[in-house]
């Protein structure tokens, strides 16, 4: 019998990774052969002679005035946006949870922002604030179109929370307040720390609302992202300075991700 189920094993574990495959190969062939190539474009002086340039590509790129513009106003986007979007998505979730309000129609109408087309967002929102010279319509847009996955994901984890928790509180004269900040928001501390991340990650994807909102390559210096440096270097065949700056972007990205991860270990611990 145990010879049997360790052949039962070794064979589900050939099916498990059978079907793998075409992820592996689609991340292979679309995402770690394209970075590498990326990494050499952004070490040689150009795609014609091809002599390694090492880091003066890199050095280059950092002196540049926009992209020191670029890089600024996506930090501050992320600052700024991402912890509202995050407290705004908590007292949502929790007044729909704990509020005895019905979830259904109210979480329909915060996904609706993620299924409108994105044209139609931009043109309505250049109609409402077309007398605002400042990026809080960017950073407004952003929220709105974002908050509906974050109330989505906490309304599902403050839901599972064992209601006896909460009556054992009660019961030793605890108000709500204390509940949610000393109880349900410990409990759920991994969902937010990913709903945070989720956030950071959206939020390098604002270009697209971005650029048909300003409907230009060259945005005001408060609107101007990394994603446009990115975009006007791509523009202009200069590959060495798109190169740089994405791996820049992903390095970037990729740091956030990584201490988001160690939080959210220590929680689960």
């Amino acid at each position: 019998m145990n010879k049997k189920r360790g052949k039962m094993r070794l064979s589900w574990n050939r099916k498990c990774c059978i079907c793998m495959l075409p992820a592996i190969m689609g991340t292979l062939i679309f995402s770690l052969i394209p970075f590498f190539r990326v990494l050499y474009y952004s070490m040689i002086n150009n795609q014609f002679e091809k002599s390694f340039a090492l880091i003066s590509n890199y050095r280059r790129v950092l002196e540049n005035e926009y992209f020191r513009i670029a890089f600024k106003n996506s930090i501050m986007l992320i600052l700024i946006c991402v912890p509202i979007l995050v407290v705004l998505a908590i007292v949502i979730s929790l007044i729909l949870v704990f509020g005895k309000m019905k979830q259904k129609g109210i979480q329909i109408s915060f996904i609706l922002p993620m299924v409108i087309p994105t044209a139609s967002i931009a043109v309505i929102w250049r109609q409402f604030f077309s007398d605002i010279e400042n990026i809080f319509p960017v950073y407004l847009l952003f929220i709105w179109k974002n908050i509906g996955i974050c109330i989505i994901l906490l309304t599902a984890v403050f839901a599972s929370v064992d209601k006896e928790i909460f009556e054992a509180a009660y019961m030793e004269g605890a108000g709500p307040m204390k509940i949610h900040l000393h109880m349900t928001l410990p409990i759920s501390a991994p969902t937010i720390f990913f709903t945070v991340l989720l956030s950071i990650v959206n939020s390098f994807r604002i270009f697209k609302e971005s650029y048909l909102y300003y409907g230009t390559n060259y945005p005001p210096d408060y609107g101007y992202t990394l994603q446009y440096y990115m975009n006007n270097h791509f523009l202009k065949l200069n590959y060495q300075n798109l190169s740089v700056s994405a791996v820049f972007n992903t390095l970037f990205a990729g740091m956030i991700i990584a201490v988001g991860l160690i939080f959210i270990r220590r929680f689960q611990r």
